[in-house]
């Protein structure tokens, strides 16, 4: 179907949310809506595409070795984000289409982060670095604008990308967001001591006994979890 509007995008996203709220909604309704959010996420392809091919550029010109990646977000996980931020329109949805560079170290996330910044002044900025995420999840999240698309790019240093693969395994494995918080407390405070203890690393520190100490503990009560018990 031809590009939907931007009305007719957050209308989408308004009849998905009720629908899988368990709302009475029209079938015909959530068809329509259906065929409208998948050709919304269809369009990030071609901006994707090319926010990929500058952020490759960037990192070349820095003289990194990388890895990047790109991705447009699967259906299911546009539908948990309706759910889970009720007040968000489709339409505002700003990570349909992600591209990520995994790098050194903190310095050269810094330094890509300059440069995207030079040759493509951001919509928006979440440093994570400075402020982790309640979870412990750690990077560089700059929004940017490809032919009027919102495209997020991804900047994790190789331990931050190691921290946030095995939390999305994890999540999978129990059925849970934990990179959103979400899931056993157990083991919401071992990643985050975990990701705190591996950032101290990162940046020349020393991990403390009483750190491993309390990791040790931690582990024992998330065990039963991450051993594929109850959640």
């Amino acid at each position: 179907m031809p590009a939907p509007s931007k009305s007719q995008v957050n209308k989408a996203g308004r009849t998905l949310r009720h629908w899988l709220r368990g709302d009475e909604t029209p079938v015909a309704e959530v068809a329509i809506a259906w065929k409208v959010m998948l050709a919304h996420r269809a369009i990030h392809q071609y901006p994707l595409g090319k926010a990929t091919m500058g952020l490759r550029s960037v990192v070349k010109t820095e003289s990194c070795a990388v890895e990047v990646s790109q991705r447009l977000k699967r259906v299911p996980t546009i539908l948990d984000k309706l759910i889970r931020e009720p007040t968000l329109p489709l339409a505002s949805m700003q990570d349909v289409g992600g591209c990520r560079a995994v790098l050194a170290d903190i310095s050269e996330v810094r330094r890509v982060q300059k440069r995207l910044a030079r040759n493509r002044p951001p919509v928006r900025v979440s440093d994570y670095i400075e402020e982790p995420r309640e979870s412990g999840y750690r990077g560089v999240h700059v929004i940017v604008q490809y032919d009027s698309r919102m495209i997020e790019v991804q900047l994790r240093t190789t331990v931050m990308h190691q921290w946030a693969i095995t939390v999305e395994r994890l999540s999978g494995r129990l059925h849970v967001d934990l990179k959103s918080s979400e899931g056993p407390s157990e083991v919401l405070a071992l990643l985050g001591l975990i990701s705190e203890a591996m950032a101290d690393e990162e940046e020349g520190k020393t991990v403390t006994q009483s750190t491993l100490d309390e990791m040790a503990q931690l582990r024992a009560a998330a065990l039963p979890f991450l051993a594929g018990g109850p959640t």
